[in-house]
């Protein structure tokens, strides 16, 4: 989290881009890692995140006049858009522009605001920066006199990213990104949104972010790609199992009496979504058991099948999970987020966190020659409102 100081600086900023007025608000709205359910979320599945302690934060205040004024200090970038003819302008303020256009749809003409955006979560890395913009936005949405819900934010959200930006993903991130509780993961089921609280019971711990140097824009890979070729998957399923809703409703006894009917591409995506729930729910009983071990191995049997059957690794990515997986006092690793680049997640005992970090990024740059950037992190809460000091 930031330090308050920090934020009564971009305060002054803030004033000094916009010009002095009325009440200014602060929001937050955390970035999120998976520990394990990847690529699950749009095939209704089942996911397992976890929110981090950082994200972005938004300074808002009301405004009388046209147009929409937004700031993003990460990018030094500010845009506008007039409310009435809202358009896609591919940069950064589509997340933006999109929250605000469906909040509008649906809540009816809302003021005018400016905007100054910040924080300290990666760009592009697969930690849900985008759905950290997005609700950040939606719940800062009230401070224009919007009843925003959390449960109607998270829907605003990802229209935002399906309808107005073009991503095609699942709710997982935003669904995260909202309702987030420190201390605990959170089990969800994509199909029904059912979500539990499970509690991090895995004691003398650290999860570590490793992120590759990698970063990526999901509309410039192939993760839409992935979403079409498992909606094939589940239309050849079906000529031998019968109807079925998603995926996630194959079990792997179906699968494994029609997996060879499939042709190869398609059966290696469906195989690893089928299996990816039921490494999910086993992962669920770990944490609450308080057990290392297997959840380890999990993460890595997950990992193995991203790279293998998903194909979404990198080679950065591999090598930071196999070089973390190396490591005494690791007991598990894997990509995290839509893969192509972006992050790995690891699960590593207390007292060899120091060794971790003081050693794995110089092996890692041999091998790469790029810089790792790594980020130790526990459970967060999800967006909020946060007090101002002035």
């Amino acid at each position: 989290m930031i330090e308050s100081s920090e934020i009564e600086k971009r305060i002054v900023d803030f004033d000094s881009r916009f010009g002095r007025g009325g009440q200014v608000d602060l929001y937050f709205a955390p970035g999120r890692v998976n520990l394990i359910g990847e690529h699950t979320d749009y095939n209704s599945g089942l996911v397992l995140p976890v929110a981090i302690q950082r994200g972005t934060y938004m300074l808002i205040r009301k405004s009388d006049m046209p147009p929409v004024r937004v700031y993003s200090e990460n990018r030094n970038e500010e845009a506008r858009f007039d409310p009435s003819n809202i358009v896609k302008e591919d940069d950064w303020a589509d997340y933006v522009r999109g929250v605000y256009l469906y909040a509008s749809r649906y809540f009816g003409k809302i003021s005018l605001f400016d905007g100054y955006y910040f924080g300290d979560l990666p760009l592009g890395a697969g930690l849900s920066s985008s759905a950290s913009i997005e609700l950040v936005t939606a719940v800062g949405l009230r401070s224009l006199g919007v009843e925003m819900p959390l449960e109607r934010a998270v829907i605003i959200s990802r229209r935002a990213e399906n309808d107005f930006v073009g991503v095609s993903c699942g709710i997982m991130d935003q669904f995260t990104v909202a309702y987030a509780k420190e201390g605990c993961a959170l089990l969800i089921n994509c199909d029904t949104l059912e979500h539990s609280y499970v509690p991090y019971n895995i004691a003398d711990s650290s999860l570590v972010i490793g992120h590759t140097g990698i970063y990526r824009s999901l509309a410039n890979t192939p993760y839409n790609t992935r979403l079409s070729e498992c909606q094939s998957a589940l239309t050849e399923l079906e000529k031998k199992l019968g109807p079925k809703k998603n995926l996630s409703q194959i079990s792997v006894l179906e699968f494994e009496k029609v997996k060879y009917s499939l042709p190869e591409t398609l059966a290696m995506r469906a195989e690893h979504v089928i299996f990816e729930n039921v490494r999910v729910e086993e992962a669920a009983l770990c944490l609450e058991r308080g057990d290392p071990e297997k959840l380890g191995y999990l993460m890595n049997r997950s990992h193995e099948s991203l790279r293998d059957l998903y194909e979404v690794s990198s080679p950065e990515l591999d090598t930071l999970q196999r070089l973390s997986v190396e490591h005494p006092g690791v007991w598990g690793c894997r990509l995290t987020g839509a893969g192509f680049g972006g992050c790995v997640i690891a699960l590593v005992k207390t007292e060899a966190l120091e060794s971790y970090l003081n050693t794995i990024p110089d092996k890692y740059w041999r091998e790469t020659h790029l810089e790792g950037d790594f980020i130790v992190t526990k459970p967060e809460g999800g967006a909020r409102k946060m007090e101002v000091i002035h």
